[in-house]
């Protein structure tokens, strides 16, 4: 089998979502035998690029395996301006040199041509047997959020346009949890949907030494509206229940621009961090994570990584989206903030507790959200494709 790739992530194991996802997919499929042709639209530092290269190079059956990365590169103004009205998130498909190489790629033979995210998905048309992946809805994100400026609602009607031209020009769609599949069926009921959780490569992933310090923690991509609110929320409404109950708690709140959105927030007992060398770093210093995100659709991938080393999560059913998890034993499943709270406080409390939901959570991702469960998934999905 030969599959073509295309990607607005470079393949990194402790990348973005999308990055940690394809790492997982392409090692595993070279491992498996099988020939990729990965192509990378996007705007990866050099350094991030050679750390993919260096990753991949350690997996088995790295010669099956070609990364091309194809830059973003920035455009006259009146013509991104045209191109956007006509294919609104369309970067992907004017990546310097990246239409020619795909086309090369498909002339010389190919099973499934494989397209991460959402906005890839204008690549879809006129391409047989290609398969959409969708990680995230953002127009179903953005449904509670406050539009205060012109830009954001123009942001947010482009966004409408793009996400039902691309989706009523797919075949075949792969999402990541039954809510997804719920709101794309509802765009377009014609297509062949697959639900295929997200994965990790678990065995990047060992089992943390439980801390007894009381210590919360929450780590994301402040970027990103779900873990900026999820961070907001807990700092401002429901920290202090949790001091209330236990004085000598500590919040560690961490990700990519943490301090740029949250800076006003941080205080004694509330400490931001920005630069995280390893996410093994974090969870060594937390004794649970705390996620309770107001909107957001797809896996909450933070709380998939914190269930695979073994630090017990509270979140909401919001947070817990596509996770086969039972409430109280894989993780704490609350919706209002005394609730969350409580919950947080009944955790810090309780050692034994917080070990057994430990062993739970990370024996329910070794089972169902691993590498190996992952791919055998995909391989079918793909044999279903290329039949096409």
């Amino acid at each position: 089998m030969r599959v073509v790739v295309v990607s607005p992530a470079v393949p990194h194991p402790f990348g973005e979502t999308a990055a940690r996802g394809l790492y997982v997919l392409v090692s595993g499929l070279a491992a498996r035998g099988i020939e990729v042709a990965c192509l990378v639209a996007g705007t990866e530092s050099a350094s991030r690029i050679r750390e993919a290269r260096e990753w991949l190079g350690r997996t088995d059956g790295g010669d099956k395996l070609r990364l091309d990365i194809f830059p973003l590169t920035v455009r006259p103004v009146a013509l991104r301006k045209w191109r956007s009205l006509w294919r609104p998130f369309s970067e992907t498909l004017y990546a310097r040199g990246l239409a020619t190489a795909l086309e090369r790629q498909m002339a010389s033979g190919y099973d499934v041509l494989h397209l991460e995210q959402l906005w890839s998905g204008w690549l879809v048309r006129g391409r047989p047997r290609t398969l959409l992946n969708v990680y995230q809805l953002e127009v179903v994100d953005w449904e509670q959020r406050r539009l205060g400026s012109w830009g954001e609602r123009k942001a947010l009607l482009q966004m409408r346009r793009a996400t039902r031209r691309i989706l009523r020009s797919a075949r075949d769609v792969r999402v990541v949890s039954p809510r997804l599949l719920a709101r794309a069926r509802q765009i377009n009921p014609r297509a062949d949907y697959t639900v295929i959780p997200f994965a990790l490569d678990v065995s990047l992933y060992p089992l943390q030494q439980p801390t007894d310090a009381p210590v919360v923690g929450l780590l994301g991509s402040m970027h990103w509206f779900p873990s900026r609110s999820a961070a907001e929320r807990l700092i401002t409404r429901i920290w202090p229940h949790v001091k209330r109950r236990v004085p000598n708690a500590r919040l560690l709140v961490g990700g990519w621009n943490a301090r740029r959105y949250l800076e006003r927030l941080e205080g004694p007992d509330v400490t931001l961090v920005e630069n995280i060398a390893h996410p093994a770093d974090f969870f060594a210093s937390v004794a649970i994570m705390a996620y309770a995100p107001a909107r957001g659709t797809g896996m909450k991938v933070k709380v998939l990584e914190s269930m695979a080393y073994g630090v017990p999560v509270v979140t909401t059913a919001e947070g817990a989206e596509g996770l086969d998890c039972q409430d109280g034993i894989h993780c704490a499943i609350r919706e209002d903030d005394e609730a969350l709270a409580e919950a947080i406080v009944g955790q810090l409390g309780d050692d034994t507790g917080r070990r057994k939901m430990r062993k739970a959570a990370r024996a329910l991702v070794e089972e169902r959200y691993s590498r190996e469960p992952f791919l055998t998934g995909m391989l079918a999905l793909y044999d279903r494709v290329r039949q096409r």
